[in-house]
């Protein structure tokens, strides 16, 4: 056990870092708040970001929820590419310096609760076709629609995520 939490530390850190990519496939995304704005901020200094999820995982709350963090990221330029079949795949290349791969989702539960395994790797090839593998992904899939949501469906969510932060 570690005092902070050192994967969302280092996706955090490496979220800030990128200069001109970022590029995740993961199938539950409910960023906390810190890796959030990491991720806004990026696509804001004009950093590339894609974002592989499926259309509907194999849980309903999450996929429910998710939609708040989408369109906060949809709105500064993420392409989120949802996924037409369940994707348990979980991975994240920064620029061609750094990647992440292993039981680690891209969610507050993984990220803060759970005890996961990952391996990062500072190789260019394994990075390289780590970001071939995942960008391949892309063509295959839908574009997300971040309209914004009806006032019970902004409610509903904001509830949701209050009353289980841990998803």
């Amino acid at each position: 056990d570690q005092a902070e939490d050192t994967v969302q530390a280092l996706l955090i850190d490496a979220c800030f870092r990128a200069r001109q990519r970022i590029i995740a496939v993961t199938p539950y995304f409910v960023p906390d708040a810190g890796l959030e704005m990491a991720m806004r901020l990026a696509a804001r200094r004009g950093v590339t970001i894609d974002l592989c999820i499926p259309a509907t995982s194999n849980h309903r709350l999450p996929d429910f929820v998710r939609h708040r963090a989408l369109r906060s990221l949809s709105e500064v330029g993420v392409g989120i590419h949802l996924l037409a079949y369940m994707n348990h795949a979980k991975a994240v290349v920064f620029d061609g310096s750094l990647a992440v791969s292993g039981s680690v989702n891209l969610d507050s539960r993984s990220l803060l609760l759970n005890y996961e395994c990952a391996v990062v790797f500072y190789g260019a090839r394994e990075i390289d076709w780590l970001a071939n593998w995942i960008q391949a992904l892309i063509p295959e899939s839908q574009p997300f629609d971040g309209r914004a949501p009806g006032l019970w469906r902004d409610i509903a969510e904001g509830l949701l995520l209050t009353v289980a932060y841990q998803l």
